[in-house]
């Protein structure tokens, strides 16, 4: 069997599924008869559909993020927790004494090199969860779908491999978009064939793969240390506005005791 693409040095784990004997009629109809895989775009309508789910939950995401990062600031400068509005005032403080001792260029300076830090650090993050893929991809192929001929040439497979040399290799995309599902994703992904179709080389399929699948992280981990990304540490320590319908989780109320409204 393929082995599993590991993540920062570790490998992934994930549950037990199904055999590959799943993959056929009886997998894909769900034993529903002939309704249509969710997933699996049969007419223009499922394709738009599907689109529209695709575009709705790129849209919550989205609209979910923002909203989390205007509401911790919000809530730090207004003082919802006392202790972090204390650490934020030490650190303005702090900021406005430096700015008597540097001068404002050099720290205006360090702060557009830290945002450019930050960038390059999250970009390494996301090439090493691909090369993890293109891995993962390079071993399913030499164990699984080619023959001791064309195994040299999968070797090579890289970023910038055209997926239509993997097709002419001999990896159907049938096969492929099985294999994708079967290996990282949970249920009954959307991972329509059409969206491999899409994908003009490797880098774009591992880009989608990675963005979508639960088996990768999205951003990487902060150092847990106070000298390192200080203000975003903090920030992680400031409620959203999220806990306003969690009175029990906000008000630390968690051993069976009565809020008094």
């Amino acid at each position: 069997a393929a082995s599993r693409p590991s993540v920062g040095g570790a490998a992934l784990a994930s549950p037990p599924v199904s055999p590959p004997a799943a993959f056929g009629s009886a997998a894909q109809h769900g034993g529903k008869g002939n309704a249509p895989e969710f997933g699996l775009a049969r007419t223009p309508f499922h394709d738009i559909y599907q689109q529209s789910l695709l575009r709705w939950s790129f849209l919550q995401r989205q609209i979910e993020y923002w909203m989390d990062w205007y509401e911790r600031r919000k809530n730090l400068i207004c003082g919802v927790t006392t202790s972090t509005h204390n650490l934020a005032l030490m650190a303005i403080v702090i900021l406005l004494v430096a700015t008597f001792v540097l001068p404002t260029r050099i720290l205006v300076l360090l702060w557009i090199y830290s945002l450019f830090y930050e960038g390059l650090s999250q970009g390494r993050f996301i090439r090493k969860n691909h090369d993890a893929f293109i891995t993962a991809l390079r071993e399913a192929a030499v164990q699984l779908w080619l023959d001791d001929e064309k195994r040299p040439r999968a070797q090579a497979w890289g970023p910038s491999t055209l997926l239509d040399e993997v097709t002419d290799c001999g990896v159907e995309l049938l096969v492929l978009r099985d294999w994708i599902r079967h290996e990282f994703y949970e249920g009954r992904p959307l991972v329509p064939l059409r969206l491999l179709q899409r994908c003009s080389t490797l880098r774009d399929l591992a880009q989608t793969v990675t963005w979508t699948s639960d088996r990768f992280a999205r951003r990487r981990q902060r150092p847990p240390v106070w000298w390192r990304s200080t203000f975003r540490n903090l920030i992680d320590h400031v409620p959203s506005d999220v806990t306003l319908f969690q009175p029990l989780t906000c008000q630390g109320l968690g051993d069976g005791s009565h809020l008094r409204l």
